[in-house]
């Protein structure tokens, strides 16, 4: 059990890292974002930039998937990775997506706000708030997390104090769904 935590925890820093400093760019409109490999479509405010990072874990490889828009002081992250069949056999939905948040929190040193029960039509999650107090001040990130069959999605907004609620944050969240097959 501890070792999915461990794996998961991973996995899901590996997304949160280097978001916290967020880079500059313009604003653009608002566009569809479609990834056919990934099985999603998502509104983003720009092109993001993709990335893909292989990390060896005691169960195998995970390529975790990432794709990234950053404006300013925001980032705009979604990111997916398939789970190795080892992770589905060891737990339960619910035990998976709770270490997940927990391994979010830990891998930023953060303090959880909010966590709540959400799904993605049948699809169970998470919806996360983390609050991280650096050297550069208060940030907040925003997550989402599902596990859809042997995919775990996140859909994660990093900013500043006030990002946490703000409209675009919503828009990013609520925006992300499934294509259909």
């Amino acid at each position: 059990m501890k070792t999915r935590q461990n794996v998961i925890a991973c996995v899901l820093l590996l997304l949160a890292v280097g978001t916290l400093l967020a880079g500059c760019g313009g604003k653009a409109d608002w566009t569809e974002f479609k990834s056919e490999e990934g099985g999603f479509s998502i509104l983003m405010p720009g092109a993001p930039t993709e990335e893909t990072q292989t990390q060896a874990t005691e169960l195998g490889d995970i390529d975790i998937h990432m794709f990234t828009y950053e404006e300013k002081d925001v980032a705009y992250i979604v990111g997916y990775n398939l789970l190795p069949a080892a992770i589905l056999e060891l737990s339960s939905a619910d035990p998976m997506l709770d270490g997940a948040c927990e391994g979010q929190v830990s891998s930023v040193n953060g303090t959880e706000v909010s966590r709540q029960t959400i799904s993605l039509g049948a699809y169970p999650g998470r919806e996360l708030e983390i609050r991280v107090d650096d050297a550069d001040g208060i940030k907040t990130l925003h997550t989402r997390i599902y596990l859809v069959e042997d995919k775990l999605y996140q859909v994660l907004v990093v900013g500043g104090e006030d990002q946490s609620g703000a409209e675009d944050t919503i828009k990013f969240l609520d925006a992300f769904k499934l294509l259909e097959e």
